[in-house]
């Protein structure tokens, strides 16, 4: 049984394969795109048991999702084959000296009609922790009735709460979310955030002031707040440190924070402290960057172990 559960939307991302507008037809590369699967595929490859809990379609596209996250050695059995709906896709525009954009094609999807019927409350009871971000219980009413059920059962046999607001404004439209990220926070173990998210949550971008709050629900062990290219801060209720950032050559940031929380939850599950995890996302994160796709500069173990130690691989 997996010692953690991550659960979410995995679509197929396509890209240019040259920084090139899609506006004159580049040639794309296929490959898949996922906050909680990236997480998934980030732990499991620094060697720790881990399932990965979605809907997709029985279309082509949702073979390649299944194939792409089994073949990382993630458990898809949680995985439900949805034959009424499709699988989401998405398009990412890399753009010079600018954020890349991201175009969605997810509404309807097979991921968006995942509900309370589809928990897997067995293996949700057997985990050690489960993690999800705030995309999940935007996508649809269902959704969000499932999240909250899942972090009921997780709270009823002990499962730790992992949650990312992961806040994506395209998915918002013209609603605001704020509550519904704050209830989720309230009901974390560990809350793996943006510093810019949690200035658009509490409205301040003073670390101790969003430590307090983020803590008052009670539940919280640990605030894990992402800095970018400035590091990070971690949090245990009563003391704050630092976390410098890790060298990089950064060619795409998406997909960063998503490495971060597998580095960082990584160290969690293997008993250290919350600094060193910390430090171990950031490293993890800072990797991520140098590769345009979402899951390609994931580090493996050994990996990270080389690059915590700076020791330097050899190549020829």
């Amino acid at each position: 049984m997996a010692k953690i559960i991550t659960l979410g939307e995995t679509m197929v991302s396509f890209a240019p394969q040259e920084h090139t507008s899609l506006i004159y037809g580049p040639a794309l590369n296929m490959r898949i795109a996922g906050a909680e699967s990236n997480t998934a595929i980030g732990l499991c490859r620094m060697g720790h048991s881990v399932a990965f809990f979605s809907r997709v379609g029985t279309d082509s596209l949702g073979q390649f999702v299944l194939r792409s996250i089994r073949a990382e050695g993630v458990d898809t059995s949680l995985i439900i084959r949805d034959t009424e709906h499709h699988t989401g896709i998405m398009f990412k525009e890399p753009k010079l000296h600018a954020e890349t954009v991201v175009y969605y094609y997810r509404t309807d999807s097979a991921a968006s009609h995942m509900s309370c019927k589809d928990i897997p409350e067995q293996e949700i009871a057997g985990a050690e922790m489960i993690h999800f971000t705030g995309i999940t219980p935007i996508l649809s009413a269902s959704c969000r009735q499932m999240v909250f059920q899942v972090m009921e059962i997780a709270a009823a046999h002990g499962c730790a709460v992992s949650f990312d607001p992961n806040i994506r404004l395209k998915l918002w439209k013209d609603q605001d979310h704020t509550q519904l990220m704050l209830d989720c926070i309230s009901r974390a173990s560990y809350l793996l955030a943006g510093l810019d998210e949690c200035r658009m949550l509490y409205h301040t971008d003073d670390i101790e002031c969003i430590a307090k709050r983020a803590f008052s629900s009670g539940h919280l062990r640990c605030l894990a707040l992402k800095d970018g290219s400035r590091g990070a801060w971690i949090c245990d209720g009563q003391d704050i440190c630092q976390i410098p950032p890790a060298d990089c050559v950064c060619v795409d940031p998406v997909g960063a924070g998503d490495a971060f929380n597998a580095g960082f939850l990584s160290g969690i599950l293997e008993g250290k402290s919350f600094a060193d995890s910390g430090v171990q996302g950031a490293f993890c994160g800072a990797r991520a960057t140098e590769t345009y796709g979402d899951t390609e500069g994931l580090l493996t173990k050994m990996e990270l172990e080389h690059a915590l130690q700076h020791i330097a691989p050899v190549c020829r």
